[in-house]
């Protein structure tokens, strides 16, 4: 039975799930990106925030297995960077750029060291490398579900 390489099968899950929600946002017209449908009264969130979350989390994720530790998760710094990216164009290419560099750092990351345990400062839960990636696959995934859903309630069933 082949051997499955767990940093390129990660690496690759990233890949396309960043791909997916790409393409998700990428069809959405001007109006319905930034759209808040309100559903229930919660008018909820947009899927350009979705996107430039995603584009931050994953440029983020990506120094931390570049470096083999993490970076600080600053609120501030995230804030800040979500609105200098929030249109279109900018975003789109921050999701593209973060998750290609994240699944380049994960693929590069050492094999040996995915096992290794800390504690996932978004969930605050003891965690291994390769459940962190796994986690910001799970994360992009999550959001372009959230921007299908989006969608539909603006009529795109395609």
């Amino acid at each position: 039975m082949p051997v499955v390489n767990l940093p390129t099968f990660l690496a690759n899950r990233l890949r396309a799930a960043g791909s997916d929600l790409y393409a998700a946002c990428e069809k959405m017209p001007d109006d319905r990106l930034a759209w808040h449908p309100p559903v229930e009264g919660n008018t909820g969130r947009d899927a350009l925030d979705q996107l430039v979350e995603c584009g931050y989390l994953n440029s983020w994720a990506a120094t931390a297995f570049r470096n083999g530790a993490l970076p600080p998760l600053d609120a501030t710094d995230y804030k800040y960077e979500k609105d200098a990216h929030r249109d279109r164009a900018s975003a789109l290419r921050w999701l593209r750029e973060g998750t290609n560099d994240l699944a380049a750092a994960v693929e590069a990351f050492p094999a040996d060291r995915l096992g290794e345990t800390f504690t996932n400062p978004i969930t605050d839960e003891p965690t291994t490398w390769a459940e962190f990636a796994d986690f910001f696959y799970w994360n992009t995934i999550y959001h372009e579900g959230q921007v299908n859903y989006i969608q539909v309630l603006y009529g795109d069933i395609s």
